[in-house]
């Protein structure tokens, strides 16, 4: 697995990290919209938990989890972006579970009151609609996976998204995406 020293992360992650102390946060959307010299600002979503059918149990999934998403400075040539999911509210320490050049998946143990949970979680809109992500999550045999697949999303120039970084800090996941622009 290909992974950069935490030192090489630099100001995008620090500034991240500092800023958003516990909130759950995970990266997302497209090149960043932002003018030279800008400091990127924080960016809060929503992860909606859609229980399964077939094994609903009232209560024994969370309803939803905060997502927070912070891009570079902006720079000529290209773009990216940070993310950090603390799963901490809802999960124990993650974990590695799988990873190739276009997909990670970390997988946490859920907290006891979570643990029954089936189902799964993906991004909603301002109006509470479904929004398709490279990010969701997965909620069965008493774990939680968080998927980050880069598959099918390109930037401007057509190349697909890269995982430039993916590690575990504290007992999150931790990574860093990006394309040219």
């Amino acid at each position: 697995m290909d992974q950069l020293p935490t030192a090489m992360m630099g100001f995008g992650l620090g500034l991240l990290t500092a800023s958003l102390g516990a909130a759950a946060i995970v990266s997302l959307g497209s090149a960043p919209a932002q003018a030279q010299g800008e400091v990127p600002q924080p960016v809060s979503e929503t992860f909606r938990v859609y229980s399964s059918l077939d094994a609903y149990d009232e209560g024994s999934c969370p309803k939803n989890v905060t997502v927070i998403t912070t891009s570079s400075p902006y720079r000529e040539g290209g773009y990216d972006a940070f993310g950090v999911a603390q799963l901490s509210q809802i999960a124990g320490p993650a974990k590695f579970e799988a990873s190739d050049r276009f997909s990670t998946t970390w997988r946490a143990r859920l907290k006891p009151q979570y643990r029954n949970c089936i189902g799964t979680a993906g991004l909603v809109d301002e109006n509470g609609s479904p929004n398709p992500s490279f990010m969701r999550m997965r909620f069965e045999n008493g774990n939680v996976d968080f998927i980050l697949d880069m598959t099918g999303y390109s930037d401007i120039n057509d190349y697909t998204l890269n995982i430039l970084y993916q590690d575990i800090e504290a007992g999150n996941p931790v990574w860093r995406w990006g394309g040219t622009d």
